[in-house]
């Protein structure tokens, strides 16, 4: 068990964040598989929350590392969209859950911003920075449940004004730095941000200016295939943890199709049923990815298990000489 939990990587919460999210967009059409991906991605928070606290040392080295420490964002993330899933419940708990995560996450923000702005290098700079700082739009996202929208109105802006620079940022870093391997799936995270803008303004912004999301609509879906085109060289590789940013990017783009096309059928704009049609193809593609990346975590918690379950076999029915 002890060699289970310490596979368990700082990534896995990033897995919870799509599960989390798709959760709440299949909602309004599956009530049921929402209620599955929220125990999903509980289960995989409290693995990493587990891990975290038998062995703080694993995670203090985690820390040091660049992608692992933006990455670990995504915890608080995911309790601000699981706070949505307790509301229902108990509204209290609920506010309390997301108040403590949007706190982690700006308390994050402000060490990572500390720690690695001192021996800044460019080559260090990957998507994974979108989570740290754009990332916080999820509490805007989620924030109407709670009465928090003048508070999360804030931090959308802030976070939608880290979006440009960090940008350019990451893309002058791809031109001039290849990628590790391992890293190369984050490549994802690109189709997150602007999405994620949209939707976290649609959330908090009572008269949302159409302009303004159509134009980052446009973006969003630019990006989106951009990432499709680099899919397939993507899936080809081993699995990696870094295979998370395959959920959640995917699940925000669908989402923020669907609000957007709400948004402009409500303002009485005629769209092509094309574009609806596309808005229920990213659904279904979002959800089978967030399958596909949680087997594949499954064969990497459990393979190791099994090999060592069967050579156990193995030796105990070999006969004794």
């Amino acid at each position: 068990m002890q060699d289970f939990i310490k596979r368990v990587p700082i990534p896995t919460s990033g897995l919870a964040l799509g599960l989390a999210a798709l959760g709440n967009l299949l909602q309004p059409s599956a009530d049921e598989i929402r209620i599955v991906c929220g125990l999903l991605a509980t289960a995989l928070i409290a693995l990493v929350s587990i891990k975290s606290l038998l062995y703080p040392h694993m995670l203090r080295e985690d820390m040091q590392n660049p992608v692992l420490a933006s990455v670990s964002a995504t915890f608080m993330m995911t309790l601000m969209q699981l706070s949505c899933y307790i509301a229902p419940t108990s509204q209290i708990l609920g506010a309390i859950l997301w108040l403590l995560a949007v706190s982690a996450h700006l308390t994050l923000m402000i060490c990572f911003s500390i720690r690695f702005s001192r021996n800044f290098k460019l080559d260090q700079v990957f998507p994974t920075y979108f989570i740290c700082y754009v990332g916080i739009i999820v509490a805007s996202v989620t924030s109407p449940q709670f009465g928090f929208e003048p508070f999360a109105y804030a931090l959308f802006w802030f976070g939608f004004a880290c979006f440009i620079p960090l940008f350019i940022l990451i893309t002058i870093r791809y031109a001039k730095h290849p990628a590790p391997e391992a890293t190369r799936p984050l490549f994802c995270i690109y189709s997150a941000p602007a999405s994620l803008s949209i939707v976290g303004y649609l959330a908090v912004e009572p008269t949302p200016n159409l302009l303004f999301v159509a134009c980052l609509l446009i973006a969003a879906q630019i990006l989106f295939i951009i990432v499709l085109a680099r899919l397939p060289k993507l899936l080809a590789l081993d699995f990696y943890p870094s295979f998370a940013a395959m959920t959640f990017p995917f699940v925000i783009t669908a989402t923020a199709l669907t609000c957007s096309i709400d948004l402009f059928r409500s303002a009485n704009i005629t769209l092509s049923p094309i574009i609806e049609q596309i808005s229920a193809l990213e659904i279904i593609f979002a959800s089978i990815m967030v399958v596909f990346v949680f087997a594949k975590y499954m064969q990497f918690f459990f393979a190791p298990v099994a090999r060592k379950v069967t050579e156990k076999i193995v030796i105990e029915a070999e006969p004794a000489e």
